[in-house]
């Protein structure tokens, strides 16, 4: 049939006029630019959902979305998030004013100043603080000038001098020096090397061969002991 048209092939099995090549080529160049660019596009949407909000922050991209955060405050917000760990001043290093922390504290240097901390503290043979000392627990090998004050244990080694007042709530070991008054509602053992001059007001006495007392020994039940305590008595 002379007026049947025939279908082009893709493969070019039909000869085509150049014309119509040149309309051919570019109908199926832009069928494959819009189906591919979909696809590309859909692609490109999943692979951002797919990605986590969450990102490793960078100082500087950080930074730059905020123009009015310093590298400084970037640093206490990042450290207001980290876990607490532990505090360590040195031997050698000098401070001048008062420490205080909620985390273990170990000190070898010196302190002008109070110490405070919630857990538990421990003065190395070469600590010297000058003010009072606060804590959960503690240990003590250095020199304390003023009031040492634990919420439950203290213990003094041989190398360790109190030069004021020391309570604690639950038990006092001393193997040191103390001079000044030692209260607890618990137990005080005094080892042979410990040296108190001062009272004691406890509720049980472990006193070994060689131990020195130059004071008065006052012993009291639990609720006088705390009440005694609370009162400052």
């Amino acid at each position: 049939m002379a007026d049947e048209k025939k279908i082009p092939d893709v493969r070019g099995q039909v000869n085509l006029s150049a014309e119509a090549k040149e309309k051919y080529a570019a109908m199926e160049q832009a069928g494959k630019r819009g189906l591919f660019g979909r696809w590309g596009a859909r692609m490109n949407d999943a692979i951002q959902s797919s990605r986590g909000t969450e990102r490793a922050r960078d100082a500087v991209a950080e930074t730059a979305r905020q123009p009015d955060a310093t590298a400084d405050d970037l640093a206490i917000r990042r450290a207001r998030s980290v876990k607490p760990g532990r505090m360590v001043i040195p031997e050698g290093v000098i401070i001048e004013g008062s420490v205080s922390g909620g985390t273990d504290t170990e000190i070898s240097g010196r302190v002008d100043g109070n110490v405070t901390v919630d857990g538990r503290l421990y003065l190395g043979a070469s600590a010297l603080v000058s003010g009072n000392v606060r804590a959960h627990s503690c240990k003590v090998e250095g020199l304390v000038e003023g009031r040492v004050e634990c919420g439950e244990y203290l213990e003094l080694g041989e190398t360790g001098r109190l030069n004021a007042d020391v309570t604690a709530g639950k038990r006092i070991n001393l193997a040191g020096q103390v001079y000044g008054n030692v209260t607890t509602p618990g137990l005080l053992h005094l080892a042979a090397s410990g040296k108190v001059h001062g009272d004691i007001k406890v509720r049980n006495l472990v006193m070994e061969e060689g131990a020195t007392l130059n004071g008065a020994c006052m012993m009291r039940a639990p609720t006088q002991q705390r009440n005694a305590i609370q009162k400052g008595v």
